[in-house]
């Protein structure tokens, strides 16, 4: 939980400020900061009437940044003039609050505060970017990854796939919550925010955040910095972010979540055909070579009897890793079509052994093993 220290000796104020963050972090009172009090995402509140009439409040302010390391400090103060708040923010505080003002007043500035403590300094989610030419295909494997690892933890996946959202497809779900909407929400965005909001597949856990938001139209007015500082955003809010770049093609914004990503998968059929489309998508953006040697090239609907093979595909692409997804196309239309992703199926053959392998997740026992599993089961009962 994030932390709230309070530089004042008064107490309503504290209890005032603690109620305003809504049960989203403690308030602590202090008289200097402390590096040990700011473990962890915190915010400094600033009470100007714990200030010595001697002494200055740009001084004051600007002693308080200074070992504030960083995180958000916002100044309480009576004095909301023009002058004395225009000198404040000088100093360095990044908002003002009135001291006595209600709670409608400072919540949602807190909130704010808070948000940018907790995406700065609090535990940051992992990101998988998947990038691939043949958007539906990209949109399906992206989702059978988020389910496969929303067993572990909160996990969100992203799907940029226009004009409609092939995950939602998949996920069988309806959706009215979008990017747009959740940039819009973007100051008081968290957990819990983002749990009541977007669309949520009830076996699996899984959250799914449309590019669309059920419009079935490109939203307008997002710029690249809007979609990039929402994603930081939601890295701090969920333990898992699976990002199917769909229809992204903006060069600088794939670039900057592909440095930003813990992990990039390169979908690719094997045709000479998604193999130039893939390297435009590279060359587009520009991302350092080493960067690209890291990524692994993921062979979609492989055949092993195509001469084309992943480690030539990978070697054209400058790819570093290369790993086969051999897929049933009877079997994936009809679970596309039943809005029942593979990643929900018992065993969901020799495509979700590849997917488990792509996640890190234990493979699950094959048929072999279950039947050696009973054998020993029987003979240890009879023993």
């Amino acid at each position: 939980m994030a932390k709230i220290l309070l530089l004042s000796v008064d107490r309503m104020l504290a209890q005032r400020i603690e109620e305003a963050a809504g049960g989203r972090a403690t308030v602590e009172l202090a008289q200097s900061v402390e590096s040990e009090a700011l473990d962890g995402p915190a915010l400094i509140v600033i009470d100007r009437a714990a200030i010595p009439p001697e002494r200055a409040l740009s001084v004051a302010i600007g002693a308080v940044v200074a070992g504030a390391g960083g995180r958000p400090v916002l100044l309480a103060t009576d004095e909301m003039e023009a002058g004395p708040l225009l000198r404040a923010i000088r100093a360095g505080v990044h908002d003002v609050v009135p001291r006595d003002g209600e709670r409608g007043e400072i919540a949602p500035i807190l909130a704010r505060l808070l948000n940018e403590a907790v995406a700065d300094r609090g535990s940051r989610g992992r990101l998988t970017l998947l990038l691939g030419a043949d958007r539906d295909a990209c949109a399906m494997v992206a989702t059978d990854m988020a389910v496969t690892t929303a067993a572990r933890g909160s996990t969100l996946l992203i799907d940029c796939t226009l004009p409609t959202s092939a995950a939602a497809t998949y996920l069988d779900l309806g959706v009215d919550y979008g990017l747009a909407s959740a940039i819009s929400d973007m100051d008081r965005l968290d957990a819990s925010l983002l749990a009541s909001t977007v669309a949520r597949h009830g076996p699996s856990g899984l959250m799914l955040l449309t590019f669309d938001g059920g419009t079935g139209a490109e939203p307008a007015g997002l710029g690249p910095g809007d979609l990039a500082a929402l994603i930081r955003r939601l890295l701090g809010c969920c333990g898992h972010v699976v990002l199917n770049a769909g229809s992204l093609r903006h060069g600088g914004l794939l670039r900057e979540v592909v440095a930003e990503a813990d992990r990039v998968e390169l979908l690719c059929g094997q045709t000479i055909c998604e193999i130039e489309a893939c390297r435009r998508l590279l060359d587009r953006i520009g991302a350092e070579r080493e960067r690209i040697e890291a990524m692994r090239l993921l062979v979609w609907d492989h055949l092993p009897g195509v001469l084309l093979d992943g480690r030539r595909m990978a070697d054209a692409l400058g790819v570093g890793a290369a790993l086969a997804l051999p897929i049933d196309r009877a079997r994936m239309r009809n679970a596309l079509n039943a809005g029942r992703p593979m990643a929900m199926e018992a065993d969901g053959g020799a495509y979700m052994a590849a997917i488990r392998r792509v996640c890190g997740v234990a493979p699950k026992p094959g048929g072999i093993d279950r039947l050696r599993g009973a054998m020993l089961r029987v003979v240890q009962r009879a023993s």
